[in-house]
């Protein structure tokens, strides 16, 4: 089996989507506390919204420190603790996009709108089991230690059972809170000592453990939907999200009933209604918009075998059909062509590798062109020179003197600048092409190099044969015999062409 990994559809939207929903928190949460001017709300989430989408690491960073102001202004101790603790958390909340920040600042908001349960089980859903559980455990223990510090008995249908006043209130904003002058009184009226009666004082401590344990394996559950579906499969996924939300609802009644949690039963069931039918709409939405698809890892396959399943024997039918592909659709004759910059080394210790790099692009761009028009194919070496395969012999030699006549006009027009000065090698054989009809390797490619070598800058050397092919005539030709050459059997006949004449 190949090894996939699972892909959205339409992926590209959702940045978009996590900007506006990162946005939408922040403006809500702001308009919660009063403490920050409307217009400021406003910029605030504007700027998260425009960070989410590139960096939603940040986006959750700068969540923090903006709502961070409101509690400190409300209680010194409880707003420094949530600066520390929230700024260590969006370390691991944050990446992957920030989907647990998310999950877990949406299922805080979700509880005046009675659909808290629903973000727990998508959670899992849309991230996963392992971590939307996670995600869903560590935002019920954050809206029950927030409705500790308010100081009330729940918050929604989240079971806190606190019985102290709250530390917290944001009934009155401060004066000219951008200022900071409210922050000396804030600390001086900080009592670390009611902060942690107001979290140690709540009661029965059961329902307490037992909730952010039910809504982690209710994410778990709705992992199990995190897949991709097909055809009328979608529409189960659809409705399983909706009976697992009916299922933690339910569960959870139950819980907060057997130990006396005064939850009230309209809220719990209010809460079931809105959240199942959130969960079956989202479910809904991401099944026929963004739905999960598995992407395979390519891997090395010929006549559906692949290379990590097959054995010695399929190995070698294997390697023989690609030789075989190789020499019919890759390996022809072609007249190839190799270039290289006299004195490059020298050059780049002397002006530098920036001016020097500079040196080969401004080449490349007035060369390549050149072998394009006389039906070339042409590609640089990856270092200072060229190398182009022709089907005539007329056609490289011609594109060879255009070069050296292209590059010396350009070089005469730029006095000050380096003079650059290329050799070329032409010859004739077999090659192997790359799917631009470029050469990759071959005995024509070797044997150009060689004849190349013999060159200095500004000449262009050729085999004897394509200067005779090619039509070029004694006085624009320079015979000058045969030559041993490395790595190549029998002598070679080299010609030089004298472009400066033609």
């Amino acid at each position: 089996m190949p090894h996939a990994r699972l892909v959205r559809h339409n992926a590209k939207y959702l940045p978009w989507i996590r900007a506006v929903t990162l946005g939408c928190v922040t403006a809500l949460a702001l308009t919660a506390m009063p403490f920050y001017p409307q217009y400021v709300i406003a910029l605030l989430s504007l700027g998260i919204a425009v960070l989410a989408y590139a960096t939603p690491s940040l986006a959750a960073l700068l969540l923090v420190g903006v709502v961070s102001l409101p509690l400190l202004a409300a209680s010194f101790v409880v707003g420094a603790l949530f600066l520390i603790v929230g700024f260590s958390a969006t370390q691991y909340l944050g990446a992957d996009r920030a989907q647990g920040f998310i999950v877990i600042a949406l299922a805080a908001l979700s509880v005046a709108f009675h659909a808290e349960w629903a973000i727990a089980v998508l959670a899992g859903y849309l991230m996963g089991a392992g971590p939307g559980a996670i995600a869903a455990l560590l935002a019920c223990l954050l809206i029950q230690v927030t409705g500790a510090l308010l100081g009330v008995p729940h918050l929604g249908t989240v079971f806190v059972g606190s019985t102290t006043p709250g530390v917290v209130s944001f009934t009155l904003a401060p004066e000219a809170p951008l200022a900071f002058k409210w922050l000396a009184g804030s600390i001086a009226a900080a009592r670390p000592s009611d902060a942690v009666s107001a979290i140690t004082s709540v009661s029965p401590v059961t329902p307490l453990v037992a909730q952010p344990l039910i809504w982690g394996l209710s994410a778990a559950l709705g992992g199990i939907f995190h897949r991709p579906h097909k055809g009328s499969r979608r529409f189960a996924a659809v409705t399983g999200l909706a009976g697992v939300t009916i299922l933690m609802a339910t569960t959870s009644t139950l819980m907060l009933r057997a130990f006396g949690a005064d939850v009230p039963l309209g809220t719990l069931g209010t809460t079931t209604v809105v959240s199942a039918l959130v969960a079956a709409g989202v479910g809904l939405v991401t099944e026929t918009l963004f739905y999960l698809s598995p992407r395979a890892e390519a891997r090395t396959s010929v006549h559906g075998v692949q290379a990590e399943d097959a054995d010695v024997d399929e190995l070698l039918r294997m390697i023989a059909s690609a030789e075989d592909e190789l020499a019919s659709r890759h390996t022809t004759e072609k007249v190839v062509m190799l270039t290289d910059m006299k004195s490059f080394s020298r050059m780049t210790e002397e002006v530098g590798s920036m001016a020097s790099a500079k040196l080969v692009q401004r080449q490349r761009d007035l060369l390549l062109p050149v072998i394009d028009r006389h039906r070339g194919h042409g590609k640089s070496t990856g270092g200072d020179g060229l190398v182009a395969a022709f089907d005539a012999e007329a056609d490289a030699v011609a594109a060879a003197v255009e070069m050296q006549r292209e590059l010396s006009a350009n070089c005469d027009a730029r006095p000050d600048a380096e003079r650059m000065m290329i050799r070329i090698g032409i010859a004739r054989g077999e090659v192997v092409l790359d799917k631009g009809g470029r050469p990759f390797i071959g005995a024509a490619l070797n044997l150009a190099a060689r004849i190349m070598d013999l060159a200095d800058g500004d000449r262009i050397m050729v085999v004897s044969r394509i200067a005779d092919v090619a039509g070029i005539e004694p006085a624009s030709r320079n015979d000058l015999g045969a030559y041993e050459l490395k790595n190549i059997q029998k002598p070679v006949d080299v010609t030089e062409v004298l472009w400066q004449q033609r």
